[in-house]
């Protein structure tokens, strides 16, 4: 008997809806559009329960070497017809990371949040420090990026980690950025917005303006 599919109820994991026989809206053409049309940073601006998150999981599924060996998540999908795009599945590093968390009512407390999950994006990534076509110095680097790091080492940290991943595999980085608005609009509310938002300024003219190794990037 065949297995009837279930409802994604709540579920923002790409992966996990594929292999467990959710329904899912085709809506991988939005890779194909990513790479034939639109720009080095792109912004999605949709309402809330739009289905964002989950177009951001599966990007990072179909690009990320994480997902390297997972082509068959995407088998019967638009962006599997074309074997151009099959060969591009899992071959890019990635830098995924969500703010959706970061809803602290002062400044302090936000920008440490923040500095907390570019801690858990650089552990995702540990592998790096043992690598040996890194300096001493670059090691350090990445050693230095800890929950009690200074407020410009963390504006950097995302613009380093890209350099670290191109050395590293030999290909710029995509950056994916879930809900970059959410401290900004907690900031508001709060009445923190002055000095919270130079600091994201910083963050932000680091990652995605000035960053030589950034392929591609996809804020939320």
């Amino acid at each position: 008997m065949k297995q009837l599919k279930k409802l994604p109820v709540g579920i923002e994991n790409f992966r996990e809806i594929r292999q467990d026989n959710f329904y899912y809206v085709d809506k991988t053409k939005l890779i194909e559009q990513l790479l034939t049309q639109w720009g080095k940073v792109n912004l999605f601006t949709r309402p809330r329960r739009f289905g964002k998150t989950l177009n951001m999981s599966m990007l990072n599924c179909f690009f990320s070497r994480q997902y390297a060996e997972r082509g068959d998540l995407f088998e019967g999908l638009s962006i599997w017809e074309e074997e151009k795009y099959r060969e591009l599945q899992g071959t890019y590093p990635v830098i995924f990371i969500s703010f959706a968390d970061v809803k602290q009512n002062n400044y302090e407390d936000a920008v440490q949040k923040i500095k907390n999950i570019i801690v858990d994006v650089y552990r995702q990534h540990r592998y790096l420090e043992q690598q040996e076509c890194f300096s001493e110095s670059e090691k350090q680097n990445i050693l230095s990026v800890t929950e009690e790091m200074n407020d410009v080492t963390a504006q950097d940290a995302l613009k380093n980690l890209s350099k670290y991943l191109k050395l590293l595999y030999g290909k710029k980085v995509l950056i994916f950025l879930d809900e970059y608005d959410t401290p900004m609009q907690e900031a508001y509310i709060h009445g923190y917005w002055d000095e919270f938002i130079g600091f994201m300024r910083g963050l932000f003219n680091a990652a995605f303006k000035t960053n030589p190794y950034l392929e591609r990037a996809v804020l939320t």
